[in-house]
């Protein structure tokens, strides 16, 4: 979905902005006011900046998982996508309460719009799911369900590869195909959103040639 994809950018964006801040925070700048509770208002110590450097991989590792969840990049296994949103998004949520409550009136007022900010944008990511994606290619029935063939063997009637992801709410009916026996094929351009190894069928189906 639309939504899902400028959610995630914005949400990228602002992690972006964070990464700086704490790269910066890592390498000596003078902003300990606005992070880790304000204890330390000038340069961090030693152990701080470390912390601000590991918090770094970790703001790395969430934007990948929005991205994955947006459908903006496939990086990992949908069922980990789906709970690791909804983990970050519990993460995010006490982020907000902890700037909240900070002692640093610096980080209150600068870091807790940006921790709610970043938990709006999370559940929105969430719950729009993946983004709708445009797919071309060969689509094989051979009495096991449509799939949209990753690898085309070379054979009469074709055969797809073992990997190939399962197109769901297509309709033979609805469109020109070839027929040998059971086994029904034929090359097509439509639009879906993709769960994991499923294409869910989302707009019309044309042939691509």
């Amino acid at each position: 979905m639309l939504a899902s994809v400028i959610a995630a950018i914005a949400f990228v964006t602002l992690i972006g902005l964070l990464v700086l801040f704490q790269l910066s925070l890592a390498f000596g700048a003078p902003w300990g006011r606005f992070a880790w509770g304000g204890q330390h208002p000038g340069v961090l110590p030693l152990g701080c900046r470390i912390a601000s450097g590991v918090s770094i991989l970790i703001y790395g590792f969430i934007a990948l998982l929005a991205l994955d969840r947006a459908g903006v990049a496939d990086v990992f296994p949908s069922a980990f996508s789906q709970v690791g949103i909804w983990v970050v998004f519990g993460y995010l949520t006490l982020g907000v309460v902890m700037n909240a409550i900070s002692r640093s009136k610096q980080e209150r007022y600068a870091m807790t719009p940006v921790a709610l900010a970043l938990a709006i944008l999370t559940l929105l990511i969430a719950l729009s799911g993946p983004a709708e994606e445009s797919f071309a290619g060969m689509v094989l029935d051979d009495g096991d369900g449509p799939v949209l063939c990753t690898t085309i063997m070379e054979s009469y009637p074709p055969q797809c590869g073992a990997d190939s992801p399962a197109v769901t709410g297509w309709d033979w009916a609805a469109v020109e195909h070839e027929q040998s026996q059971t086994i029904r094929w034929g090359e097509y351009r439509f639009r879906g959103e993709r769960e994991g190894n499923t294409i869910s069928i989302s707009g019309s189906t044309s042939p691509l040639h």
